[in-house]
């Protein structure tokens, strides 16, 4: 049994419910040699406990010692200023059903000119556990409500780029106007009926202009020739 319990967390050993009462007794004795032996064990293969060779050194309040240690060192990993809530701490009263700050001094709350805070001697509302617990919750479910927008805005980015896809590959299609021009030319002068000719000459018109949405160098359209200029053809100088 006891090479069982080296397997078990401490939590499981103390509750272990396969554990008989006797064994569970001489564990918990502090004069047991078996129960020192055990907890010696134990600790140095579960807890991180040193390996001490005094038969005097209590093993179980070693980690006993070093579980409140870590307690003490999460708590401060996560709420530096555990001792001390800030201005979102204020709960509602249980009692009188009003707004209370019981943990620190408030000026607002002690000199309630309106009666609007609670002037209970004792208050029965959340404890400072359960208020730390409540804005860590409401954090978290702040963040997942964003984790939630930016999933809708991924989405309907990702349906503007597929727009932007189809778009872009329908506008390359222009480029095919160039290749077809010397047909189109060909259908003006020799086609075989005056009307395919002259829906060959509106084509070709329509192929030469967007042909000009390829060219780089154009005129340009805000050009504003100089003072003088075309006047004896050079600028007076």
């Amino acid at each position: 049994m006891s090479i069982i319990g080296l397997f078990l967390d401490m939590e499981t050993l103390n509750h272990f419910s396969a554990l008989s009462r006797y064994f569970n007794d001489i564990l918990n004795n502090p004069k047991s040699e078996f129960g020192r032996l055990f907890w010696k064990n134990w600790a140095v293969k579960n807890g991180g406990i040193k390996c001490y060779k005094g038969k005097q050194i209590d093993f179980k309040f070693k980690l006993m010692k070093s579980t409140l240690d870590k307690i003490k060192k999460n708590a401060k990993a996560s709420f530096p200023s555990s001792c001390y809530l800030p201005y979102w701490c204020n709960v509602n009263c249980q009692i009188c059903g009003k707004k209370c700050m019981p943990d620190q001094f408030n000026e607002w709350y002690f000199n309630d000119h309106y009666n609007y805070f609670c002037n209970c001697e004792m208050v029965d509302c959340e404890s400072k556990l359960q208020i730390i617990e409540r804005k860590y919750e409401n954090d978290k479910r702040a963040i997942l409500n964003k984790k939630a927008e930016l999933r809708l805005q991924l989405l309907r980015l990702d349906e503007r780029l597929e727009i932007l896809d189809e778009k872009e590959k329908k506008i390359k299609t222009i480029r095919h106007v160039e290749k077809m021009k010397p047909a189109f030319e060909n259908i003006k002068k020799n086609g075989k009926y005056k009307s395919i000719r002259a829906q060959a000459e509106k084509a070709l018109k329509e192929c030469k202009r967007y042909e000009s949405w390829s060219v780089c160098v154009r005129r340009n359209a805000n050009y504003k020739a100089p003072i003088g200029a075309g006047v004896g053809g050079e600028l007076d100088g």
